[in-house]
């Protein structure tokens, strides 16, 4: 049962346990979305992109801070549940949320100022041609920020970390970045609960 409900974090699906994962990222993934999105620093007038948006935390912040907000999942379950979240945006338009996945991005070339992942790259079935769509829609000079939580050596069983990315993984990802056309790599990382959360952010 508890490798079922893991695997709906992938993309969680109409049943029980999609109802589960959706409303668990809405208890648990405040803090690391707020982190991100403060690294991330848009602002009013931008326009931000978000793969893997979830309940839609990270849609919810962006909209505050005044940026139109894109997003895609591959979850139909959450691409409602966000929508609903942030409803009043969807209907005037400042909001555009759809089913999708980072490899194969609705959006034309050069679309945003701003894009951001959180916790969905282990996800990805390719992350190089995700990160290649995030920089052919983003603009020149365009931000991005990465979200990951990092592995724990000393985590339980209910503990997210056991899955988290190691140190080689971070390495690696940091020169893909670099490989596909970013620079200005950097990671920071904050404590949040009972996690670390590598911020990596990269310029287009």
């Amino acid at each position: 049962m508890l490798q079922r409900l893991f695997r709906q974090f992938s993309g969680p699906e109409e049943n029980l346990l999609g109802h589960l994962a959706g409303w668990l990222m809405v208890r648990k993934n405040g803090g690391n979305n707020a982190f991100l999105v403060e690294q991330l620093g848009a602002k009013a007038g931008d326009r931000v992109l978000e793969v893997g948006f979830g309940p839609g935390l990270g849609v919810e912040l962006h909209l505050a801070r005044g940026a139109f907000v894109s997003g895609v999942d591959r979850s139909p379950l959450m691409v409602r549940k966000a929508s609903a979240r942030v409803a009043r945006a969807v209907r005037e338009g400042r909001a555009d949320l759809r089913v999708g996945s980072a490899e194969a991005l609705p959006f034309a070339d050069a679309s945003f100022t701003h894009a951001m992942a959180l916790n969905s790259l282990q996800f990805w079935p390719s992350v190089e041609r995700g990160l290649r769509e995030l920089h052919r829609v983003l603009v020149p000079g365009g931000r991005l920020a990465l979200g990951q939580r990092l592995f724990k050596e000393s985590a339980g069983r209910f503990d997210r970390s056991r899955f988290g990315m190691t140190g080689e993984q971070l390495a690696a990802l940091q020169d893909t970045l670099r490989r596909v056309g970013f620079r200005d790599v950097a990671v920071a990382r904050r404590a949040i609960g009972d996690e670390v959360l590598a911020a990596i952010t990269a310029s287009r």
